[in-house]
């Protein structure tokens, strides 16, 4: 995203009377020079006044004060300046009140960190001192903890996210109210809980974050909790698990889940996704040979690198690197079995026989022996084997 663009936004309100500045995260970020994401502005204009400034808007949730603003080519999530009532729910205020003050908007925000306001000069506006927290590695709530907290639960498990993500460490009330209210993380819908959760397996200091969720008993709150990890903070490297799959995995095998289907099924997991760390985890517990040219075609590319890392990341030897694994991957004659150059209709033709199992059965003897080099993945290449090796009065 450009803070050029954002600027320009910025200035086209500001022309038309109205304060406006860049909020939340990306500020943090930039602080931190770290990546910056979406940017979001904070306005004393109405939605009603936004819309009026731009030509290009979509009212995502004027309800809520926001706007996302197209310019550029790019989106930009306007919200005008707002306090909130009390969250009945647990998740949403039961009352907005739209206004002119920027500070009491930041006021709303879960951490100091995240309750900064960039200018368009460059100037930070930081009420709450969540510069000094930033430079001390501090996580700490705004205003009194507990009722942040209490408002949205889910404030606790960013908070651990945060851990996992920057390395930072919660300020001393704010760590006594996340303990004192871990409880009310039942009362959040486990897709929220989830979504944290995988953003915390992602971070470099995961393994902190996993350690502060034991020492603070979150993880009895948690779907399936509590852990059973096996805490070695200076061995685990999270950083080299390339995707959400694969650190769901290192962090099932670890937590020695006997069923991880079952914990999968706990923290509603996509199928796609629940299927593919099955796959993984199924792997790596298997002592199969991953050298071996047949592995490398019945268990594909992916889920054999995705294997290797994990393995590798629990401390497990691997025999095979996983550019070795690539090379002798793209050497197979063929890829899956619909590339054989016979299928079930040809063997029908070639036997005069009734469809029926032993079809697969000979596509797989068949398959097996083309990856092995025994046959030429040719219609002549296979049908002389057959005619030597494989007779029809042969099959069982």
């Amino acid at each position: 995203m450009s803070f050029k663009l954002a600027n320009q936004v910025i200035e086209e309100l500001q022309n038309h009377g109205f304060k406006s500045y860049i909020v939340g995260g990306v500020v943090r970020d930039r602080l931190l020079d770290r990546p910056t994401g979406d940017i979001d502005i904070a306005t004393s204009a109405k939605p009603e006044e936004v819309q009026r400034v731009f030509p290009n808007t979509i009212p995502v949730g004027i309800e809520h004060g926001t706007v996302i603003v197209r310019h550029g080519k790019q989106s930009f999530e306007v919200t005008t300046f707002r306090s909130e009532g009390r969250y009945l729910d647990f998740r949403r205020p039961s009352e907005i009140e739209f206004h002119e003050s920027l500070e009491a908007d930041l006021a709303r925000r879960d951490f100091t960190i995240n309750a900064l306001a960039l200018a368009r000069d460059g100037n930070i506006i930081d009420p709450f001192g969540g510069k000094g927290d930033l430079e001390r590695g501090i996580l700490k709530a705004v205003g009194t903890p507990a009722e942040r907290f209490q408002e949205d639960p889910l404030r606790m498990m960013r908070g651990i996210r945060f851990v996992s993500i920057l390395g930072f460490r919660f300020e001393e009330t704010t760590y006594s109210a996340l303990v004192e209210n871990a409880d009310l993380l039942e009362k959040i819908s486990v897709e929220r809980i989830r979504d944290e959760f995988e953003k915390m397996l992602a971070g470099p200091y995961c393994e902190k974050a996993l350690m502060l969720l034991k020492k603070t008993k979150v993880d009895n709150h948690l779907p399936r909790g509590p852990f059973e990890l096996q805490l070695q903070p200076d061995m685990y490297r999270w950083s080299a698990l390339a995707t959400v799959e694969e650190q769901w995995a290192g962090f099932l095998v670890r937590n020695q889940a006997e069923d991880p289907n079952e914990w999968l099924l706990v923290w509603k997991l996509p199928n796609q996704r629940k299927a593919k760390v099955n796959r993984i985890v199924t792997l790596v517990r298997s002592e199969i040979d991953f050298t071996c040219t047949y592995t490398i075609y019945k268990y594909g590319l992916g889920d054999l690198q995705a294997s290797i890392r994990v393995k590798r990341f629990l401390g497990k030897q691997v025999e095979i690197e996983e550019s070795e694994l690539e090379d002798r991957f793209s050497e197979l004659p063929i890829k899956n079995r619909a590339e054989l150059a016979i299928d079930g209709n040809d063997l029908q033709k070639f036997f005069k026989q009734k469809p029926g199992p032993w079809i697969a059965e000979y596509l797989e003897k068949i398959e097996r022996c083309v990856i092995e080099g025994k046959i030429d993945n040719t219609p002549s290449g296979v049908k002389e084997w057959i005619e030597k090796w494989q007779r029809p009065q042969e099959r069982d």
